[in-house]
């Protein structure tokens, strides 16, 4: 096990061209998986329904922005952006899809920018539409050279400078300077059509962009020029480096489920979610021996990782769904649709004021918005 170790570490020295410090490897063991408590990590959970109206009628939610006391919410199935305060009353919305002038013809991702502090929308075939916080629009940019297809997910990394996630090109991060036009680099090449088994690969916590993949066992910081590895996983002599697969043409022509079959033939896990914050780092993890996803949380303070499959609360945390999660140090915060929440807490984990607003979610007779939960730390 330690040669594979070595040998894995080795590997992703010479694809980064840094060295990932040993204090950064976290061992997993997935042969012993082990209960937890929810409240080992967290002092208490409260939950936020999202006011539900004729003006906001949410289909799913993408990605979440917290900004002051609002809440930015893409839901990409209607491509609006709805916009809520901090206990979940709706403010007003971005709906401006068409292709006229301040519209826009499809939005996969958004962010605040950091240096303007303006609302932006990317667009999977480079444009990014500009918004300031109130929903006004402000203008459009674009990210254009000869041989790009589309892009999915984006960082502002710089005043001009953005980063690019593209689950089909051959490289998948891409540094351009928006303003310039200018594509500055690229990096980190993968098999094409392992990108649909992580399309949300890009995460934030405070200042900095990381990058995970669904197979590859690093996991990297953006930095202002290039990928620098932040830290990696060590699963033992489960552990495979995970930037090629192989698909038949039945697989690459039918379902992703039929991918997901062949792809567990080849390795034995996919990494779903990373998340992390000052004192822990958070995963969620497939395997085709178990029939739902596990938890991984690794305690900086401590050194020691646990590999969870049930809580003795037996509810599920972390992205099962591909539910958006933001991790802070103060908490971590996921929504869920309103029919799923018995799957996350039951009456026992909350005080009585959540009581009553899950008695009252469970009670009603229409159709409600997702809701969002909150797990504070201890």
């Amino acid at each position: 096990m330690k040669k594979a170790t070595i040998v894995l570490i080795l590997t992703c020295f010479t694809m980064c061209k840094q060295k990932v410090h040993s204090d950064d490897v976290i061992f997993v063991d997935i042969d012993r998986p082990e209960i937890s408590s929810i409240f080992d990590y967290f002092r208490s959970i409260e939950l936020i329904p999202l006011e539900t109206s004729s003006d906001a009628l949410i289909a799913d939610i993408s990605k979440i922005i917290v900004h002051g006391d609002r809440y930015y919410m893409l839901d990409q199935p209607q491509q609006i952006i709805f916009v809520f305060d901090q206990n979940g009353k709706f403010l007003f919305k971005i709906n401006k899809q068409g292709k006229g002038p301040e519209e826009y013809l499809s939005v996969i991702d958004i962010n605040i920018n950091p240096f303007t502090y303006n609302l932006e929308l990317l667009d999977p075939y480079g444009p990014v539409h500009i918004y300031d916080l109130k929903g006004n629009y402000i203008e459009t940019k674009r990210i254009a050279y000869p041989k790009l297809q589309a892009v999915h997910q984006f960082a502002p990394v710089g005043n001009h400078s953005y980063v690019f996630y593209a689950i089909f090109q051959a490289k998948k991060i891409i540094y351009f300077n928006i303003d310039e036009k200018k594509l500055q680099h690229e990096e980190f090449e993968e098999e094409r059509y392992l990108g649909s088994f992580a399309s949300n690969s890009l995460y934030k916590y405070q200042d900095e962009w990381y990058f995970f993949r669904p197979i590859h066992p690093v996991v990297y910081k953006i930095g202002k020029e290039q990928l620098e590895p932040a830290f990696q996983f060590d699963f033992g002599a489960y552990t495979q480096e995970g930037t090629t697969a192989v698909f038949s043409d039945e697989a690459l022509m039918g379902s992703l489920s039929k991918r997901v079959k062949e792809l567990f033939a080849q390795f034995p896990y996919l990494i779903h979610a990373v998340r992390h914050n000052s004192k822990y780092v958070f995963a969620t993890l497939s395997r085709k021996d178990i029939n739902h996803w596990a938890n991984i949380i690794y305690d900086k303070s401590t050194g020691k990782t646990k590999y969870i499959i049930d809580f003795s609360e037996k509810v599920l945390f972390n992205s099962h769904r591909g539910e958006e999660v933001i991790v802070t140090d103060e908490y971590v915060l996921m929504s869920i649709q309103w029919v799923d929440l018995e799957d996350r807490v039951t009456k026992e984990m909350l005080d009585d004021e959540n009581k009553d607003i899950l008695e009252k979610v469970l009670k009603s007779k229409n159709e409600l918005n997702p809701i969002l939960i909150k797990y504070w730390f201890k």
